[in-house]
């Protein structure tokens, strides 16, 4: 009878790991969360933890609760290791996480949710640029304002509540043009946008209870652009638990390293990988065959067949919601 003999998992990055290890590489989709939920669906041995190794330059705040919603429905433990950017949308899905794996060029983002720009097709911004433009403009304003009471006073001899009535004019005059120009639509939109990316983040952190004070509301506002570096010096101000690779994550690390030197970030539907598959299995038929001579003639000898080469193994392609 046929025996089977096993691969072994030695090259494996997530054998030291004692957990199940998924890799997220690209934006963060719909078509993400669908084929990740496959995966989760389809493993039938799944271990207490995971790790998520993730690395993305933002997306779909919806996909992105929806992906730390399965990864906690499915683990008792959630971990996220970031070995590159992990912006935005990564970001939110980082406060579904009960802890954060940031190596040495690991960063997060500000949690802004990117919303179109008007007029402008296949660009977006941030929901940063109202709330900043906004407070610039209060700050011009109010600087207008004391600069002209303050020549006013000092010119004349006039009452300060009549110089204030005068300075408040001609600051309202400066900026009046200004004001003419915003968009009440606009900036409906983006208090909207940044009210989804707090109130998902809010019910994340209620669920892993990750952040820490009041690290929910600098993350959506506290920041000045989209871009800002967040490391892991300045994570550990607003994570809870946040920790350098070790022994057991530092094959991950390094293996995820190696994936973003060598493949281009994908520009269209993520990269996602199971690396805590079980080891496939290949096949030895060691059924006696006979074996013949030059002249057509049968001995009882016999030799075992070279094992089959191992077949290309299907990608995962989950289309269900799962939590």
């Amino acid at each position: 009878m046929p025996k089977k003999q096993q691969k072994t998992n030695s090259d494996t990055p997530s054998k030291e790991y004692a957990g199940d290890v998924f890799l997220y590489y690209g934006s963060i989709l719909r078509e993400g969360y669908h084929e990740i939920s496959g995966i989760l669906e389809r493993k039938t041995a799944k271990k207490p933890k995971v790790c998520l190794i993730l690395v993305t330059l933002g997306g779909d705040a919806n996909a992105a609760y929806r992906i730390a919603r399965a990864l906690n429905h499915y683990y008792d433990r959630v971990e996220i290791l970031i070995p590159d950017a992990c912006k935005s949308a990564g970001t939110l899905l980082c406060i579904g996480a009960h802890n954060l794996i940031i190596g040495n060029r690991g960063e997060l983002g500000p949690l802004d949710v990117q919303i179109s720009k008007p007029d402008e097709l296949f660009e977006n911004m941030s929901g940063l640029d109202i709330i900043q433009a906004v407070n610039a403009l209060s700050e011009y304003m109010q600087e207008v304002f004391r600069a002209s009471l303050v020549d006013i006073c000092a010119g004349g001899n006039l009452r300060t509540k009549l110089a204030a009535d005068i300075a408040a004019k001609l600051a309202e005059g400066f900026v009046s043009p200004i004001v003419a120009k915003l968009d009440p639509v606009t900036m409906g939109e983006h208090q909207r946008a940044m009210r989804i990316g707090y109130e998902y983040g809010n019910r994340l952190n209620e669920m892993t209870k990750s952040l820490k004070a009041d690290a929910l509301a600098y993350l959506v506002s506290g920041y000045p652009s989209h871009q800002f570096v967040i490391d892991r010096k300045e994570a550990s101000a607003l994570f809870r638990n946040v920790e350098a690779p070790d022994a057991t994550t530092t094959p991950l690390y390094l293996k995820a390293r190696e994936g973003v030197e060598n493949f281009p970030y994908p520009s269209s539907d993520p990269i996602i990988l199971d690396f805590s598959n079980p080891p496939e299995e290949e096949h030895v038929d060691e059924t006696p065959q006979p074996k013949t001579d030059e002249r057509g003639e049968c001995h009882g000898s016999s030799v075992a067949r070279e094992p089959e080469q191992e077949g290309a193994r299907d990608e995962p392609a989950g289309n269900r919601p799962t939590a």
